[in-house]
């Protein structure tokens, strides 16, 4: 029988959880699926064990490339599908046993482009369930795709900022199930981190809006596993206000060449306002303070965040929330500073649960 899902994982210097994603794959309970293993150019054993894993199973190929970043290794790996769905894992990270069957089956019965579920998130302290939406089963037909959907992707409205931790929940390119040919017709990519600073905004925003119909299901399938806090998301990021200038800017050409001024305007202001987080949590990282308060002060000398704040709604906030954008909305850089580092904490205490 014809494989009807392929599984995309990238894979750089992994040795050490590469078999436990790999195992996740091959034992889904749903059997007619391709596993495509994109080596990008790892220097450690995991080449090898990709080897090792095609030679015992069929359904897995293997693409060994030269060294290009992530969403190289998972262009690379979608342009060798040949499947009508696909989905991503990262090599650090591992499947639910059904995840394929689960997201199959409503693909099939809503005639869906994309299905969306819940993940675990695992840190070093235990785990939770992270929940897109606060509904158990969602339908989004082509209307609500884009008054609803495409909005929460790029950011939050409205009564949504009660809940600002869920600015970036849709962001993932894993517990997902993608329509191969959308992808591939559309010229949909991953655009690498050295030039934007959020692939998955980009990619998944893309994607949606090609979508006409779209389905959340409230269950767990991945484990998004992070136990080091010093990891690549919580390390100094260079150029980070040039990565999100870029990204503002492919932003507004999409709302523009797409007519979604109306649909979007908010989502993308308010999207801009909470680019300050990760901006000020970044020069935190410098572990420098005369450097850091520079990298703030910056910020509040470009118009586009004068613009985005001056439009910015404190009303729902939560109480740490509002007094943390309140600093940025009137541009008190050395509270802003001290605001980021507090909220930094915060978010290194949930990322270990």
């Amino acid at each position: 029988m014809k494989a009807e899902i392929s599984i995309v994982i990238p894979i750089y210097n992994a040795e050490k959880t590469l078999r436990r994603c790999i195992d996740s794959a091959v034992n889904q309970t749903y059997r007619d699926i391709e596993i495509i293993l994109v080596d990008d150019g790892a220097t450690d054993n995991s080449g090898r064990i990709c080897d090792e894993y095609a030679e015992r199973d069929a359904r897995i190929r293997v693409i060994h490339k030269r060294n290009g970043g992530v969403c190289d290794a998972r262009n690379a790996g979608t342009q060798a599908v040949t499947t009508t769905w696909l989905t991503f894992a990262e090599s650090d990270d591992y499947l639910t046993p059904d995840a394929c069957e689960t997201m199959l089956r409503e693909a099939e019965k809503h005639r869906a482009d994309l299905v969306m579920g819940a993940y675990y998130k695992k840190g070093a302290n235990g785990e939770r369930i992270k929940h897109l939406f606060f509904e158990d089963h969602i339908v989004f037909t082509q209307t609500t795709i884009h008054d609803v959907l495409l909005k929460k992707v790029l950011g939050l409205t409205g009564k949504e900022l009660k809940h600002p931790e869920q600015i970036d929940s849709l962001l993932t390119c894993s517990a997902k199930l993608f329509r191969t040919d959308i992808i591939k017709e559309n010229h949909i990519e991953w655009i690498d981190r050295k030039v934007i600073y959020s692939d998955c905004l980009d990619y998944i925003l893309k994607y949606v809006y090609r979508c006409r119909s779209v389905v959340y299901i409230d269950k767990p399938l991945y484990y998004y596993v992070r136990t080091n806090t010093e990891s690549q998301t919580a390390s100094y990021r260079p150029f980070t206000i040039e990565l999100w200038q870029y990204q503002f800017a492919e932003l507004e050409k999409f709302i523009t060449r797409h007519n979604l001024e109306k649909v979007l305007d908010e989502a993308y202001y308010n999207r801009i306002c909470f680019s300050v987080i990760p901006i000020g949590g970044n020069a935190y990282r410098m572990h420098d303070f005369f450097r850091g308060f520079a990298e703030i002060s910056r910020i509040f000398r470009i118009p586009i965040y004068k613009k985005a704040f001056d439009r910015f709604s404190l009303r729902y906030l939560p109480v740490h929330w509002k007094m943390f954008f309140f600093t940025a909305k009137y541009r008190l850089r050395l509270s802003f500073y001290l605001s980021s580092i507090a909220m930094r904490k915060i978010m290194n205490k949930s990322r270990n649960l």
